[in-house]
């Protein structure tokens, strides 16, 4: 092809006419080569309205329904959490409750016994004043309870219990050479023990407090 920039005057008759033909070529065809080489423009078919809407209502449907499901889970989860927790504090309650009743109940039976003790004591006081006679079988337990009678060998009792015993123990003073004394501290119904070796307290006071001791109470025998 003829250099376009070399001058007229300077280029051969070849190259003289092959500038004229291809300026002839483009000129019959009135530029149909470059409108050749521009592809054309492809034509987009419009949309279908209810096509259009058929779709959004489609993608609707579905986003509700994923947004459900994660919403259900989400819920599942949290609802699990909370029964748990619930649970957990459900099963706190119970075991307080549980040790608030066995508090409870071994407070009750402390009243209970308590209640009982002063009842019996109560009862034992009216007993006393009112059987005389009630000494006799302590005194007996009191002279038994003793592994030898070594002399001097006393009772000690209350005045108003004296002439008692030498009413009905006449013959167990007598064979044992037992000596009768008086003692104001001692209250009536009970009894001091005395040999040369043994001591044995069976006054009110210190036979309850054996009773009480046993059950693990305390409850003054001269308390009302």
């Amino acid at each position: 092809m003829a250099n376009a920039n070399i001058p007229k005057e300077q280029q051969s008759a070849y190259e003289r006419w092959e500038m004229a033909s291809f300026s002839e070529l483009g000129h019959a065809h009135g530029g149909g080569m470059v409108a050749a080489s521009q592809p054309k423009k492809k034509e987009v078919p419009s949309a279908n309205p209810a096509d259009v809407a058929l779709v959004f209502e489609a993608t609707r449907k579905d986003a509700y329904n994923k947004g459900m499901q994660e919403g259900f889970a989400a819920g599942m989860a949290q609802a699990k959490e909370l029964a748990q927790a619930e649970r957990a504090q459900f099963l706190a309650l119970m075991n307080a409750f549980s040790h608030a009743l066995e508090s409870s109940d071994e407070q009750i039976a402390e009243d209970v016994l308590s209640l009982a003790l002063d009842i019996a004591k109560s009862m034992l006081k009216v007993k006393l004043n009112v059987d005389k006679k009630v000494l006799l079988p302590i005194v007996l337990d009191a002279i038994h309870y003793l592994p030898q009678i070594q002399r001097p060998a006393r009772i000690l009792v209350h005045h108003d219990d004296m002439h008692l015993l030498r009413e009905h123990m006449a013959d167990e003073i007598a064979n044992d050479h037992w000596q009768i004394h008086e003692d104001s501290s001692i209250e009536r119904g009970g009894c001091l023990v005395e040999t040369g070796a043994n001591h044995v307290d069976a006054t009110n006071a210190m036979r309850w407090k054996r009773i009480t001791e046993a059950l693990a109470q305390s409850n003054d025998w001269l308390l009302p």
